[in-house]
């Protein structure tokens, strides 16, 4: 064979060898992350680390959203999201539960300084503080703090004789706070023996709450607001009575509000395992 068939052999064997090689440093090449991507997932991975979640979580969304093709990051970021929503949902489960036990030291606190009433002809009862409790109530010109069945705190005023009131304020010389106007109607807003009562939603009396919660102990002026005006005293006593009212309303509104979220927080918790157990590898989470 001549010299230069053997070189024509040679090179022909080499060249798809050289495309090969190329072709390989090329594909390598491009496996290659990207700097920025790279940096989002460790960024998070050390925000997971220090359990700074909030944190992690806004960087594995920058790392989804910006740079969905960076298919090797994107699945280690899969990884450790659920890992992320685990922690920072039981860190969320704790303080719910700290709540929870501080509304229900409010409640069995405050729920020996209230009365349960309820007469025959009555459809819902209520509660209401003790101390200062008038049974003639409805005959008298005051007001009144209520708790209903459902834990929610209402304000009933009762004005004899009637003077066309609409609505009710309290003041402390220097601030004051008023409901809404609640116009007659026969229900919310009636006529009887001669005097007249509203009842007001528990929206419309939670500043009239909240003031005699920050008052609580004081003396205040209550003003009967509407066809005329007509001012009296509220004494401490029942300044005190308003405050009990609206503070055990507030505790177990607030424990009923925070064992939903629990609930809802042990979802999330049982979802985000649920994920990790799909993505972390078999010998990883033996260990």
């Amino acid at each position: 064979m001549k010299t230069t068939d053997t070189l024509h052999i040679i090179l022909a064997g080499c060249i798809p060898a050289a495309c090969a090689l190329s072709l390989l440093t090329s594909c390598s090449g491009s496996d290659k992350a990207d700097p920025e991507s790279q940096a989002l997932l460790d960024g998070a991975t050390t925000a997971y680390e220090t359990a700074d979640y909030t944190r992690a979580e806004s960087l594995l969304d920058s790392l989804q959203k910006n740079y969905p093709s960076e298919i090797a990051l994107q699945k280690e970021g899969m990884a450790l999201r659920p890992k992320v929503i685990e922690k920072a949902t039981l860190l969320k489960i704790s303080t719910n539960d700290s709540l929870m036990a501080l509304d229900k030291v409010d409640a069995d606190r405050l729920k020996p300084k209230l009365k349960w009433v309820k007469t025959p002809r009555m459809l819902e009862g209520y509660w209401v503080a003790s101390e200062g409790y008038n049974p003639s109530f409805m005959s008298t010109t005051a007001i009144q703090g209520r708790v209903s069945e459902i834990g929610e705190f209402y304000i009933v005023s009762s004005a004899k004789p009637s003077i066309g009131h609409t609505s009710i304020s309290l003041s402390d010389g220097s601030a004051s706070v008023s409901t809404p106007e609640v116009p007659y109607d026969g229900e919310s807003n009636y006529r009887i023996d001669g005097g007249e009562i509203i009842t007001f939603s528990p929206a419309q009396s939670d500043t009239i709450g909240q003031f005699a919660l920050a008052n609580t102990g004081k003396p205040l002026t209550l003003t009967f607001r509407g066809k005329s005006s007509r001012q009296v005293k509220l004494p401490a006593v029942q300044t005190s009575a308003l405050a009990d009212a609206y503070a055990y309303a507030r505790a177990i509104s607030r424990a009923r509000q925070l064992a939903v979220e629990r609930q809802r927080l042990e979802a999330t918790l049982q979802v985000a395992r649920n994920q990790m157990a799909r993505t972390t590898p078999d010998n990883e989470a033996e260990k």
